[in-house]
């Protein structure tokens, strides 16, 4: 695939901390990405994810740093704990314009059910999925098995 050289924007090999920091000032500079207006954080067309039967995504993993600082985190790009490397905060994620969160094994069904059922689970840092909201505007989708929706109440 010929993707021009200044479509591709690739996260510095450096120390995680100030990767992060980095990524986001090249993003921001090179004009590919917009601004969410709530928020101020670069606004991605699409966010694909995948998450675990412990509610995590994005290397979002329950309770950590990087999830306890949302919602309200003024940064897009963190560290991923204990993975190296940089990932997106919830409210960058929330901050896209849509967003694609898959769940496919029967061990994720009682993570789906709460993800999706309960109330607090925008702000519960025990579930980072759960965490994906549309409150900042973003369209978001979850793709779902059988067995994943298994534990959801009958429509």
């Amino acid at each position: 695939m010929n993707i021009p050289e200044q479509n591709i924007h690739k996260v510095p090999e450096i120390d995680a901390e100030v990767a992060a920091v980095e990524y986001e000032k090249i993003l921001r500079k090179s004009g590919v990405v917009g601004i969410c207006d709530s928020t101020n954080l670069p606004q991605l067309d699409l966010c694909l994810l995948g998450s675990g039967a412990d509610g995590h995504c994005a290397s979002l993993y329950p309770d950590s740093a990087q999830v306890i600082c949302s919602p309200g985190c003024k940064q897009a790009y963190l560290p991923a704990e204990n993975k190296g490397g940089v990932t997106l905060t919830i409210d960058a994620i929330n901050s896209a314009r849509n967003v694609l969160l898959s769940a496919a094994k029967a061990e994720q069904s009682d993570m789906v059910r709460k993800c999706l059922g309960w109330s607090n689970a925008a702000t519960n840092h025990k579930l980072p999925a759960g965490m994906i909201s549309t409150n900042e505007g973003a369209v978001i989708e979850w793709v779902l098995s059988e067995q994943s929706a298994a534990d959801l109440p009958a429509l």
